[in-house]
C-alpha cells in the first residue's frame, strides 16, 4: 500500500468514498473540505494499491495537535486492515503531536451502537484512548479519542475553532457535554 498525499486528478473517487462512508449529518460540505486542503489548512492523504483508491485521511494540523478530520476506507474493501495501515501513517507523520479524533458516542438505544462499538474497538486497538471529553453539536453527540497524550476541554474547543473556521464552529453549534 502506498501512503501519499492526493494529486488532483484524484478528487472525484475521494468523494465517491467520503459520501459513501459518513451520513450527511457528520459531513461538511465537500467544496469546504476540498478548499481546506487547498488552502493548507488540512493535508488530505490517500491510500493506493495497483492504482486503485482505497481510502482517504483528512487531518488537521494546529499548534501541539493534529485532529483527524475525516478517515474512510471504501466500502468494496473494508475490515481487510487497510483503515489500520492508514491511520498507522498518520501516528508515524505526526509522532510528535498529539492526536485526536471524533467518534460518536455509544448509546445502547442508537440504531447503529453496534457500529458505533466497532469504530472505537478499531481506533481502541489503534492505540487511542479515552479523553473524557464529550462533545454535542449538530452531528449528535461524540467523544474525543487521543493518542499521544491526553488534551484539555479547552484546547479542543480551540482546535475545532481552527479547524471549522468561526462560522462553521458557530453553525456546528458545538457544545461540551457531561
Amino acid at each position: 500500500m502506498e501512503f501519499t498525499r492526493i494529486c488532483n486528478n484524484q478528487w472525484t473517487k475521494v468523494k465517491e468514498i467520503y459520501l459513501e462512508a459518513f451520513p450527511r449529518r457528520e459531513r461538511k460540505p465537500f467544496f469546504a473540505l476540498r478548499h481546506s486542503v487547498k488552502s493548507g489548512k488540512s493535508q488530505l492523504f490517500i491510500a493506493i494499491e495497483k492504482n486503485i483508491l482505497l481510502g482517504f485521511v483528512a487531518v488537521i494540523p494546529y499548534q501541539n495537535m493534529v485532529m483527524v478530520d475525516y478517515l474512510a476506507v471504501s466500502g468494496e474493501i473494508r475490515s481487510r486492515g487497510t483503515g489500520s495501515r492508514m491511520i498507522q501513517e498518520v501516528l508515524k507523520l505526526f509522532a510528535d503531536k498529539k492526536i485526536v479524533l471524533l467518534i460518536e458516542r455509544l448509546d445502547n438505544c442508537a440504531e447503529n451502537n453496534e457500529q458505533r462499538i466497532s469504530r472505537k474497538r478499531f481506533y481502541t486497538k489503534n492505540g487511542f484512548t479515552e479523553s473524557d471529553i464529550f462533545i454535542r453539536g449538530a452531528g449528535g453527540d461524540m467523544e474525543v479519542l487521543n493518542y499521544g497524550g491526553r488534551i484539555s476541554p479547552a484546547d479542543y474547543l480551540n482546535l475545532q475553532k481552527y479547524a471549522l473556521g468561526k462560522l462553521f464552529f458557530y453553525l456546528s453549534r458545538i457544545t461540551l457535554a457531561a
